[in-house]
């Protein structure tokens, strides 16, 4: 027998229980447009699927409480085996951004999924992984008889979460049902209707610029790097993403100005650094454009460079050296945090 999963649309498109709003987009539009989305890719993989709104204008109970109680009910009823409910998140802060998964507990085989299932949405959309948390007081969670997993896609309240969600509704759909089969596995009866076109070739930037080599500048270890021009690795590449990054000490709260930053790339004959600037008073460096691989390429799992992968270098003497990896896709804006504490 197929495996039975029950996908759960997030709030009714009215009240009650309808959901938050933010950006110009309703929660309870996007999470119907991705639930379909990902139960048409489940249903193909040979998943018994059920949804919980079955059109754009259905409503789900009298009150909030009765709206949660009928998703769990049917749920229950259908005998799911794994419960997956869509929902979007919102902040005051309208930088805050990402993907997190709430379960009744971790260590259990939601909790599990719910790991597998924020991987996917990592690879797919390129929105930072925020991990999984434990909430036993959500209804959807304590009163379901299978393990049962509410995934907060991304931020509604954050102007490119919001718009990923509203213009690129695949991503979501394919990396929750990545998730879902890096953890479930397909069923043993699986016969898919559908043949995947073949993967696109990999199409990684590649530095054919000019390059200088800056002797003023050392490594720690005495070597010299390599330098690129900036504009002109941005204009040798046809596809590209941006990079925001923000500097902060304790929980985002104090911004950290004058940290440096350098940005650097490996290539054949070694590591090429082409970009360079300092945080502003707000802790800030934004709109960095960065060459990346063309957007197709994340709709087809399994590619192994999907993204580009970029180094970052960062100095400030109150807080000393670190380095980090960041990666970047076409169209996408990723915000990388930089928590500074003190050696």
């Amino acid at each position: 027998m197929a495996t039975k999963i029950y996908i759960d649309q997030g709030h009714n498109p009215q009240n009650p229980n309808a959901g938050a709003e933010g950006n110009g987009y309703r929660e309870q539009d996007l999470t119907y447009a991705i639930g379909v989305e990902l139960g048409q890719i489940l249903g193909e993989l040979g998943f018994e699927v059920r949804l919980s709104r079955n059109s754009p204008t259905e409503v789900l109970g009298t009150s909030n409480q009765s709206s949660l109680t009928a998703r769990v009910r049917d749920a229950n009823a259908w005998g799911a085996d794994y419960f997956i409910s869509l929902h979007t998140n919102a902040a005051a802060n309208p930088t805050a951004t990402g993907s997190e998964a709430l379960v009744f507990r971790t260590g259990s085989v939601a909790s599990a999924l719910a790991a597998d299932i924020l991987r996917g949405l990592n690879r797919s959309t390129g929105l930072r992984n925020r991990g999984v948390m434990a909430r036993p007081g959500l209804y959807v969670l304590r009163r379901t008889q299978m393990p049962a997993v509410l995934v907060e896609m991304g931020f509604i309240s954050n102007r490119g979460d919001a718009s990923l969600m509203a213009n690129s509704p695949e991503l979501f759909a394919q990396g929750i049902a990545d998730g879902i089969v890096d953890y479930v596995g397909l069923p043993a009866s699986a016969t898919p209707t559908f043949n995947p076109a073949p993967a696109p070739e990999i199409e990684t930037p590649q530095l054919t610029l000019p390059l200088e080599n800056e002797s003023s500048v050392t490594d720690s270890d005495g070597a010299e790097p390599f330098y690129a021009d900036y504009g002109a690795f941005i204009a040798e590449n046809s596809s590209s993403g941006l990079l925001k990054i923000q500097a902060f000490r304790g929980d985002q709260v104090y911004p950290v100005e004058g940290v440096e930053v350098k940005l650097a790339k490996g290539f054949a004959d070694g590591e090429y650094i082409f970009f360079e600037d300092a945080t502003d008073a707000n802790g800030i460096i934004d709109g960095i454009e960065l060459p990346a691989p063309p957007a197709k390429n994340s709709l087809s799992p399994g590619l192994p460079d999907r993204y580009a992968t970029y180094s970052l270098y960062v100095y400030h003497p109150s807080y000393g050296e670190s380095e980090h990896t960041v990666d970047i896709f076409e169209g996408i804006k990723t915000v990388q945090p930089l928590r500074l504490t003190v050696n």
